[in-house]
């Protein structure tokens, strides 16, 4: 991303202090991109296009209405003055680590699309008796497990929406152990999509890993996207086991 090209604003991750410089909260700014600078340092192999460059802000002033506390919105009580839309009760972690995995379940069901059309068009198996990729029982078996890995994720990420929607449309903040469950839900679309996309290499041979296939393009950006900290699958299923089995000390707040 270069300046000229991206949103007129950033949100970012702020300390709040009080007047003796300790931190006495966590906040999210609000901050025209006219008041920042952006230093080019993404060089990644996957997800180039996201533009994560490093903001730099010097000597730049916030007001207190542009200021959101981190963990009063982790917890449903962020002011608003939209409290009749449904929209704005949503639970703030299970919205934000849910939506980071939408386009990791279209990058594994995209690739899906790929590799279909590729074995439509009837090519073979190299270094086999297979003239025709599909009649081999490894082909209809991969293609099979993959489809439905993505059809596992899909439906884990519809039920986090539905129960985020549930939630919000109640007027009740979503409880702890169904947030806890929606990051479950998140880490399982995450480690789905990758199997599934897996496997779709596998059917597609070493040829999926040149430059001009678009298969290594979705490839690298799944595999990179899916790394995210909210998305983190192991984290993920800390946070759901430890609600189950109630013990109380948690292992991040992003709940």
């Amino acid at each position: 991303m270069r300046p000229g090209r991206c949103g007129q604003w950033a949100l970012l991750g702020v300390p709040i202090v009080d007047e003796t410089g300790a931190q006495i909260d966590q906040g999210l700014a609000l901050v025209p991109m006219s008041e920042l600078a952006i230093e080019d340092t993404r060089y990644v192999v996957g997800m180039k296009g996201t533009g994560s460059n490093t903001i730099v802000a010097e000597d730049v002033f916030v007001p207190a209405h542009r200021i959101l506390s981190l963990p009063q919105a982790v917890e449903g009580q962020s002011a608003t003055p939209h409290t009749d839309e449904t929209l704005y009760r949503s639970a703030f972690v299970p919205v934000v680590s849910l939506i980071l995995v939408g386009p990791q379940l279209g990058l594994a069901q995209g690739a899906l699309e790929l590799v279909l059309a590729s074995l439509a068009k009837g090519r073979g198996i190299s270094y086999t008796f297979y003239d025709r990729a599909v009649d081999a029982g490894s082909t209809q078996i991969n293609i099979a497990e993959a489809a439905s890995l993505i059809d596992t994720a899909q439906l884990h990420m519809a039920r986090a929406a539905a129960d985020i929607d549930a939630a919000a449309a109640s007027g009740e903040y979503m409880d702890f152990q169904t947030r806890a469950r929606v990051r479950m839900d998140v880490g399982v679309v995450a480690t789905r999509a990758r199997a599934a996309m897996d496997l779709l290499l596998t059917v597609q041979g070493a040829g999926s890993f040149a430059e001009f296939n678009m298969l290594q393009q979705k490839w690298r950006d799944l595999e990179a996207g899916s790394r995210h900290a909210v998305v983190n699958p192991s984290i993920a299923a800390e946070i759901y086991g430890r609600s189950l089995l109630n013990v109380k000390e948690q292992v991040t707040p992003l709940v």
